[in-house]
């Protein structure tokens, strides 16, 4: 079960977030103070590895006290079934097939609450649609006439209350209990046929209400689904184990309900080492320490060998030392020889070390099927320790999904800007979660401009006057045509215009924002497909760049269906350079294309074809080198005319922007 979205409401500062979208990994930004921690600690206690209870005392929103309730909703999850749980869900009840998700509920209480997408199961037992037919076919045939007149009219009564109650099983099953319990008033006690009657009816009502009180369809979903929640785990710097630990202080917390995240920490080390809380405090004032060292010893090796099995991402060796109540921690990694108390090693490296710890623990060493969520991670590691725990994230996220707060630029992982959501205060409204961060204050927007700009000081070039397509492939192409068309005394791309290709139609509003906010004139050049049209409308509708400066292919070729930059080249030259590039998938088959080319680009039907031949991913990047190695032997002239006209309209289009540019200058100039 996969989670895609989540919202959450009434919890401290947070009224309603707005619904939080994720794939594998999603990333929450934002200053201090901001509901970065709240969001991930209330969708935590939606279902923790051991109970954490909603606190409506302690974490009610301030100013809202009026409508405190112990039935407010506070974490709700949308999730996603898997083929195989699709067929499980469809094997409960006819009814479930066709449901693809579930949207779950957990209010103050810790109650849950289930609704399912596309479509619903039955709310009600298949039986209760038979009870009146079943009902009324209970006769007496034997009995005197005085007793079936009292019977029926009972009946009649009873089948009238049952309708009314419009088939409500607990309801139902109530009135046919009170049905039955009548039926000895009624019988003539010295008549055995009339009780043979009696204790018949009673039978058939029992077999009936027993039914009835069947789960229906939609609880034995709910149940099924209950069990496969995946496990929330949350590490922040408070869980973090220091490696020193008083056992008489802890266990004294832990008696008086008050246990801290580190002792907690502590307690979970323990445990995967074979350790007893209470035993080892008992031990600490025992003399017998011959004993005690061997035990601490073999703890040691037990917990070295969990790990060295279980956790392949880093190599750990423990050692535990104990003297009277004071516990020690000594760890080392592969990379070092020396064993040195974990109290002395990086805060940084302490983090690692207990986060693995609660990873393996909450999960029985299994790593898969949870949520993992991160608040601030990586804020004692130094900015190329950062970028080594970005991609530790992603084997955490393996087999999981993981979400995490940050404010620090080196934890933007550059390659994935489209997961990143915004968390910041609004007047009125508390703390909301969204992705239009070009809109957001700018104490909000900062990681994000931070850690573009040292990504640009990096590996971009910007000039005064900046174009920012989608991907390498829009800049080969552009700049190879334009390079043709001025070898042919034809006008090319402006020279002082710099093309900076993005890396795909979501960060085109990134860079294109920022740039922006940097007083430089920029324009962006976007496939007209649905993520192009996203991006346009994150510039354009928030008022960050004029509209005709942010170019659409649709709009300059004239055409009102999707086109990517693929699609100026001619449908027969593009596609004899994807069979090219994929000869050794396709063999000696040369694909054809099908589909409806005034609704889908050449790339999504190139896509859909390659899937039919066994080929899930399409890398376009593969088929523009072979067109760029062959242009770089063709003239113009050997280009179709129409796809010559083609690259010529998005030249002119593009250089329209910079002569417009230029004369605003000029003019400012001469004022």
């Amino acid at each position: 079960m996969k989670m895609v979205s989540f919202r959450i409401q009434n919890y401290r500062s947070i009224n309603d977030s707005g619904w939080v979208d994720i794939d594998d990994i999603a990333v929450i930004v934002g200053k201090n103070e901001s509901g970065k921690t709240s969001l991930l600690k209330a969708l935590w206690k939606f279902n923790p590895f051991k109970p954490e209870a909603y606190s409506l005392d302690r974490e009610w929103p301030r100013g809202k006290r009026k409508d405190r309730s112990l039935d407010k909703p506070v974490a709700t999850v949308k999730f996603e079934f898997s083929a195989e749980e699709k067929k499980q869900i469809e094997a409960l009840h006819s009814s479930a097939k066709g449901v693809d998700g579930a949207e779950i509920t957990k209010t103050y209480e810790g109650k849950y609450a289930y609704s399912f997408w596309p479509k619903e199961p039955s709310r009600e037992s298949e039986l209760v649609k038979q009870i009146e037919k079943t009902f009324n076919l209970i006769k007496i045939d034997s009995a005197s006439q005085e007793y079936k007149d009292k019977f029926n009219t009972e009946k009649a009564a009873t089948s009238k209350q049952i309708s009314d109650k419009n088939f409500i099983a607990k309801e139902t099953t109530a009135i046919l209990s009170s049905f039955a319990a009548k039926l000895d008033n009624f019988v003539n006690q010295n008549e055995p046929k009339d009780k043979d009657v009696s204790v018949q009816v009673k039978q058939e009502i029992k077999v009936l209400t027993d039914e009835l009180n069947k789960p229906t369809p939609i609880q034995r979903l709910s149940d099924t689904v209950h069990k496969w929640l995946p496990t929330f785990i949350y590490m922040d710097d408070y869980k973090i184990f220091r490696g020193t630990a008083q056992l008489d202080q802890i266990k004294q917390r832990k008696d008086n309900g008050s246990l801290t995240d580190e002792d907690k920490t502590v307690i979970c080390i323990m445990e995967m080492a074979g350790l007893d809380l209470e035993k080892e405090f008992i031990k600490g004032g025992q003399k017998d320490r011959e004993q005690r060292i061997l035990d601490m010893n073999d703890a040691s090796q037990t917990l070295t060998n969990e790990i060295a099995s279980r956790w392949s991402q880093k190599k750990y060796e423990v050692m535990f030392q104990a003297d009277g109540q004071h516990f020690l921690t000594f760890v080392k990694d592969a990379d070092s020889r020396i064993l040195i108390p974990l109290e002395e090693r990086s805060k940084g490296f302490q983090w690692f070390f207990s986060f693995d710890m609660e990873f393996m623990y909450e999960t029985d060493g299994k790593f898969e099927n949870t949520i993992i969520l991160l608040d601030e991670p990586g804020l004692h590691l130094h900015a190329a320790a950062q970028r080594d725990l970005l991609e530790r994230m992603k084997a955490y996220a393996k087999n999981n999904q993981l979400i995490y707060s940050t404010h620090l630029p080196f934890m933007i992982d550059f390659k994935r800007l489209d997961n990143i959501w915004v968390a910041e205060e609004k007047d009125n409204l508390g703390a909301i979660v969204h992705k239009d961060w070009a809109t957001a204050d700018k104490d909000a927007r900062f990681t994000l401009q931070a850690a573009l700009g040292l990504s640009w000081s990096q590996s971009l070039f910007v000039g005064q006057y900046n174009l920012i397509v989608e991907g390498v492939t829009d800049f080969w192409y552009l700049k190879t045509i334009s390079t043709m068309l001025e070898a042919e005394g034809q006008v090319g791309i402006d020279e002082d215009l710099v093309i900076t290709p993005a890396g795909g139609a979501s960060k085109v509003a990134y860079i294109g924002t920022i740039l922006h906010g940097q007083s430089l004139n920029v324009a962006v050049l976007l496939d007209s497909d649905k993520e192009g049209q996203i991006a346009s409308e994150q510039l354009v509708n928030q008022w960050i760049l004029n509209k005709n400066h942010v170019l659409m292919l649709g709009q300059i070729l004239n055409a009102d269906y999707q086109l990517a930059i693929e699609d100026l080249f001619s449908e027969e030259y593009y596609l004899g350079f994807v069979n090219q590039a994929y000869a050794k998938e396709l063999g000696k088959t040369k694909i054809k294309l099908t589909g409806n080319a005034q609704k889908l680009s050449i790339v999504e039907r190139v896509e859909i074809v390659l899937k039919e031949k066994g080929v899930e991913r399409f890398n376009k990047g593969r088929v523009a080198k072979r067109i760029m190695q062959d242009l770089a032997t063709k003239k113009l002239s050997d280009i179709p005319s129409g796809t010559t006209d083609n690259f010529k309209a998005v030249i002119v289009a593009v250089n329209k922007i910079t002569e417009t540019w230029k004369k605003t200058i000029n003019i400012n100039k001469i004022l």
